[in-house]
């Protein structure tokens, strides 16, 4: 095979695969797969919350590791907006209608747990367990400022 032959080749391979995925992402984002990645997301938060707590009750002794924890938990909760669209509030999920009818509210709730997970950032640094155990309590009521009105209840 020539050079230019070669080059024409990997030419139109990269713009197959190009167009593959701008089709795959589009389909990516069906309602099913953004409540799933939704549902991840949630997950990963709580790991976190429950790893911060687990250092603050002294059911283990890993302080130097929750700052580790609290950024993580701060970048994850930028992320919750966007990932409750029109549309991702049937099938398998937890998610209440009153997200999409009172969306103000709803975003509300997320700025104040944003700005808990940033204290929590802070809270950590100190590596102080007093200070660490009354942000935590606060994170954990920005939680339920979301969850009591715009998630289902557990059965």
């Amino acid at each position: 095979m020539s050079p230019v032959t070669r080059y024409l080749a990997s030419v139109a391979a990269g713009a197959a695969l190009i167009v593959i995925g701008a089709s795959a992402g589009h389909a990516a984002d069906e309602a099913e797969n953004i409540i799933k990645y939704r549902q991840n997301v949630m997950k990963s938060i709580g790991g976190h919350i429950a790893n911060i707590a687990a250092v603050a009750k002294g059911q283990v002794t890993y302080i130097e590791n929750v700052s580790a924890h609290a950024r993580a938990l701060a970048d994850m909760t930028k992320l919750v907006a966007p990932l409750f669209p029109e549309g991702t509030g049937t099938g398998k999920t937890n998610a209440l209608p009153a997200i999409w009818t009172d969306r103000a509210k709803f975003d509300a709730a997320l700025k104040a747990n944003q700005e808990a997970a940033a204290a929590m950032v802070d809270a950590a640094a100190t590596n102080d367990l007093a200070t660490i155990q009354a942000a935590l309590g606060k994170l954990g009521k920005s939680c339920g400022g979301c969850h009591k009105p715009f998630r289902k209840k557990k059965e």
